[in-house]
């Protein structure tokens, strides 16, 4: 087995049906297998996967266990050479996946992969960034006010003040969509189970760099993230609140682990 696409999901059906649509469309050439891990969604999107896609690999949590533990449940089922973990709200542009499979397996020293990304309505999106002060969570959060999104200091975080038309290393590419060496599970170990929603992709990052291997933005392939769309709703609702106490707890743990890393950036 090649690849093994890994989504945990939580009441996004409609999404993730499109995301699977999108899965058998455009990868060719590839072995792969799909395991889905459903945290209590209580929009029927168990139903859909068993009627739809009956090939997919569903495990149905009673409850919400977070995304780093659903996406450690689907990766110890998992049998391919590469993991790849991938949200709900993605959806497959490009065709040619084979080639970054080729391009992992010519560079061994590369242990986590991501691509470029564009948003619901056809605008780029960050994908990879420089690990996140705590000055980066404030400005992400204002990002709403054109001249903090167009500041320099956010388009260096967002790696968007050089243009990459090849293969980079960077410091962290977000979560959303990540390929991962499978024997790097072995030699890393698995996500923080404790970071119960957001930053265990940084935190994987960082774990890999101070490994010794690489992380690379890999421009030449394309996912629509529909992240923007939807991300206004949630943070209306009272679960969009708790999420987001969720993620500033995950972010001082990033910190508190992580500050070494950090504190480079700072000087």
């Amino acid at each position: 087995m090649d690849l093994s696409i890994n989504i945990c999901t939580y009441n996004n059906r409609d999404f993730l049906r499109n995301c699977l649509i999108s899965i058998y469309k455009q990868i060719k050439d590839i072995k792969f297998e799909i395991i889905i891990v459903d945290n209590a969604s209580q929009d029927r999107t168990a139903d859909m996967i068993k009627k739809g896609f009956p090939d997919v690999l569903l495990i149905e949590n009673a409850r919400n266990a977070g995304v780093a533990p659903a996406r450690n449940q689907s990766i110890r089922r998992s049998t391919g050479r590469y993991i790849l973990l991938l949200d709900a709200d993605t959806e497959f542009v490009s065709k040619n996946f084979i080639d970054i499979i080729k391009y992992m397996d010519s560079t061994p020293q590369v242990a986590l992969l991501g691509v470029q990304q564009i948003t619901f309505n056809n605008q780029p999106y960050p994908a990879s960034r420089t690990f996140p002060l705590i000055r980066d969570i404030v400005l992400r959060r204002l990002a709403f006010l054109g001249f903090i999104r167009n500041s320099r200091h956010m388009k260096a975080h967002h790696l968007l003040l050089h243009d990459h038309d090849r293969p980079v290393e960077v410091e962290y590419v977000i979560g959303d969509i990540q390929l991962i060496r499978r024997d790097i599970f072995s030699l890393v170990g698995l996500l923080d189970e404790t970071m119960f929603y957001g930053f265990e992709d940084a935190d994987y990052c960082a774990r890999l760099k101070k490994a010794g291997y690489k992380v690379i933005y890999y421009p030449a392939y394309t996912i629509k993230h529909y992240v923007s769309g939807i991300t206004r709703k949630k943070l209306l609702s009272k679960i969009g609140i708790q999420l987001l106490f969720s993620h500033f707890k995950s972010y001082a743990r990033f910190y508190l682990k992580h500050f070494d890393l950090l504190k480079r950036r700072t000087r």
